[in-house]
């Protein structure tokens, strides 16, 4: 009896160190709030308001999507960050930050369009005759 106390004990002890030492999917960043930023999210809010006003802002769709694909399978109970909003309508709200904010970074922009959208986004995945945006 005491040697199997003994080896549950040494089992919970090593599920313990393994959980303390595993990477936690959704820190996205290091101790003060660092991260690296690629692609488009490097350009100026100004730089994306004028590709939005001649009609060249398709690189920036495409970031976007890649962007809430990855905030929705890193964040808890996210589904569908983007709620009831759809990819036009997520542009329309960059765009109104990116007037407020000529001189942020697309991805600051990201990170607080990201914040106002959390409250509404989708934590169940739909039934069949329902649709995401």
């Amino acid at each position: 009896m005491l040697h199997t106390a003994r080896l549950t004990i040494a089992y919970l002890f090593a599920s313990i160190l393994l959980i303390m030492f595993m990477p936690v999917p959704g820190s996205s960043s290091d101790a003060k709030g660092n991260y690296v930023a690629l692609g488009v999210g490097l350009e100026l809010c100004q730089t994306f308001l004028q590709a939005r006003s001649n009609g060249l802002d398709l690189p920036y769709r495409h970031w976007l999507t890649g962007y809430f694909t990855a905030v929705n399978q890193l964040t808890k109970d996210t589904v569908d960050i983007r709620g009831t909003t759809n990819s036009d309508g997520m542009l329309g709200l960059l765009e109104q930050y990116c007037i407020r904010h000529r001189d942020h970074s697309f991805s600051r922009a990201m990170e607080s369009l990201i914040k106002e959208l959390c409250p509404r986004r989708i934590t169940h995945m739909p039934q069949k005759q329902e649709r995401l945006p």
